[in-house]
């Protein structure tokens, strides 16, 4: 038999012999809350883990989540002998990296560091002419252009390292002299050109046709070396003798710029440019050892690039470089980066 006390906090059951015990209705409560609170919490997990599968993007990136912090750094990728540019299949499992240092070439490896195969210059070229230095994955083909400053060439190879042909662009005069490659969403290939007197982007299509070119307005382009592509067609290259980064609509007019100088954002001599879904802008700044990270955005006045933030600085530990060049970033906003002077790639994860 049982029976209510004061506050109605506590009942008491009979229990064998006559004797009651006392049971504290208030810690079932707790309990009960606490395991609903708990399911919560694993629905939320899994739906989380489940947007991951689909979107393939960082959780971090998950919806009124916080999406302008830095990369941390995450791991890095050795075996390479002063790297200078990197590529990275979309889903990350390929990373292609130009050395300059050692056998100059392209090594291709899996996401977990294995080296998978090694570029073979092309029948007939003098050992020792190639000189890569820029890497671009054709979105469309798979195949892996290879910018040759030894040659004057890119070279065009199939994605486990098989030499297909060297790229001859149509419709230009002078000489040809690549550095930075990249290509857009839909498969059209950029690449900035430094052979005559006018630096300049090339913009071919798959006929190696050249179909636009982009220069900068006022000062002209100084060795510009990277250059990506974002999913709107907006163009941009970091001019690095200049130390600016430049942007551009995709017809080739220009829209904001990022100088040289000392003060929050402003550069040194950028090099290797990648740029993810999101929108963000890495710049990989060899000089003061960081990588930066922008934004294109509109304002009451046009475009501007917003400063999201810098990371890294000398040394040879985690996280530290030793002249950066190559940038590159895969569909899960994961960053690759070549430190060339500590011999490995870094990979960055946002």
């Amino acid at each position: 038999m049982s029976h209510d006390v004061t506050g109605a906090h506590t009942a008491v059951d009979e229990v064998p012999g006559g004797h009651a015990a006392p049971v504290d209705t208030t810690n079932r409560k707790r309990t009960l809350i606490a395991l609903a609170v708990l399911g919560v919490l694993l629905l939320l997990v899994a739906a989380a883990f489940a947007w991951y599968l689909i979107t393939k993007k960082p959780l971090t990136e998950l919806p009124g989540l916080n999406r302008e912090a830095m990369p941390s750094f995450s791991y890095s990728i050795y075996g390479v002998e002063q790297p200078m540019g990197v590529a990275v299949s979309d889903d990350g499992e390929r990373v292609y990296v130009a050395q300059v240092g050692g056998k100059q070439t392209v090594l291709e490896f899996d996401h977990r560091g294995n080296l998978l195969h090694t570029f073979a210059a092309p029948k007939n070229t003098k050992p020792g002419a190639v000189v890569p230095i820029y890497v671009a994955i054709n979105p469309t083909t798979q195949d892996v252009y290879v910018s040759d400053r030894g040659t004057n060439a890119v070279f065009v190879y199939t994605q486990d390292g098989t030499y297909k042909r060297t790229l001859k662009p149509k419709g230009i005069t002078g000489t040809f002299i690549p550095l930075g490659i990249a290509f857009s969403p839909d498969g059209q290939l950029y690449v900035t050109e430094v052979g005559g007197k006018v630096h300049r982007v090339l913009v071919l299509d798959d006929h190696d046709a050249v179909v636009r070119e982009i220069v900068a307005k006022g000062v002209p382009f100084a060795f510009p070396n990277g250059v990506a592509v974002d999913a709107d067609g907006n163009v941009f290259v970091t001019d690095s003798n200049n130390g600016r980064l430049i942007a551009f609509d995709s017809q080739g007019n220009q829209l904001a710029t990022v100088n040289r100088g000392i003060g929050e954002g402003d550069l040194g001599l950028p090099r290797g440019i990648a740029v993810d879904g999101d929108g963000r802008i890495v710049v990989v700044d060899t000089t003061n050892q960081q990588i930066h990270a922008y934004r294109l955005i509109d304002t009451d006045r046009g475009k501007a690039l917003e400063f999201i933030g810098a990371t890294g600085d000398e040394g040879i530990a985690d996280g530290l470089f030793e002249y950066p060049n190559g940038a590159a970033m895969d569909s899960r906003s994961n960053v690759y980066v070549t430190d060339r002077e500590n011999g490995r790639v870094q990979v960055w994860s946002w």
